[in-house]
């Protein structure tokens, strides 16, 4: 019964992750796939966001307001990047101007944890207005922490690590699982994955 038991589990975790009986290459056995329209979804939520500050520069003293919409996130062959459209307007006197934000983001998994993080890195602009016929640069807006992925995502990982499978004549074999990670960033998508390959284990 013991011997059926871990037959089972081997077989069971094979069709879990799709894998064949040694891995080759570098390509990974087993994936998640986190798409770009995932990740726009919870930056929407957050939505649009604003702010008013005060200046004080060359012995003029203002207020300006800065307005973020459409943050996003655009995920293309090796590159994840953070856009976003920004308004900035001058109560006095009234000008306004719109400017583009970006931002790279970062993505990483921790293979100890089976964890996959995305974080959006700096995203400043500049806020500047003509001011007695000079452009002049009031202040420096970093929108980064706002639109942050608050939370991570889970590997793919096995969850075993070593697995016995029960023999014809009563003996065991033990196999351990070695996991490889393998992150890609493709057009629209995040792939994270794990090389698996079968190790025996000597007894």
């Amino acid at each position: 019964m013991k011997a059926l038991r871990s037959t089972l589990v081997v077989f069971l975790i094979l069709i879990i992750f799709n894998v064949p009986s040694i891995a080759m290459g570098n390509e990974a056995d087993a994936s998640i796939v986190i798409s770009q329209d995932a990740l726009n979804k919870f930056l929407l939520v957050i939505g649009e966001t604003k702010k008013t500050d005060t200046f004080k520069i060359l012995g003029i003293t203002g207020e300006y307001t800065w307005v973020v919409k459409n943050p996003r996130i655009v995920l293309s062959a090796g590159k994840a990047q953070f856009l976003a459209d920004v308004t900035v307007s001058l109560k006095t006197p009234p000008v306004n101007y719109s400017v583009p934000a970006h931002g790279e983001v970062s993505i990483k998994y921790d293979p100890d944890g089976n964890k996959i993080g995305i974080k959006v890195e700096k995203v400043g602009f500049d806020v500047a207005f003509n001011i007695l016929g000079k452009k002049i640069v009031v202040g420096e807006v970093d929108i980064s922490r706002i639109y942050q992925i608050a939370f991570s995502f889970p590997g793919p990982k096995p969850f075993e690590s070593l697995i016995e499978v029960g023999l014809p004549d009563g003996g065991k074999k033990k196999i351990r699982l070695e996991s490889i990670p393998v992150l890609t960033v493709e057009d629209g998508n995040i792939v994270v994955g794990s090389e698996i390959n079968y190790i025996p284990v000597a007894e």
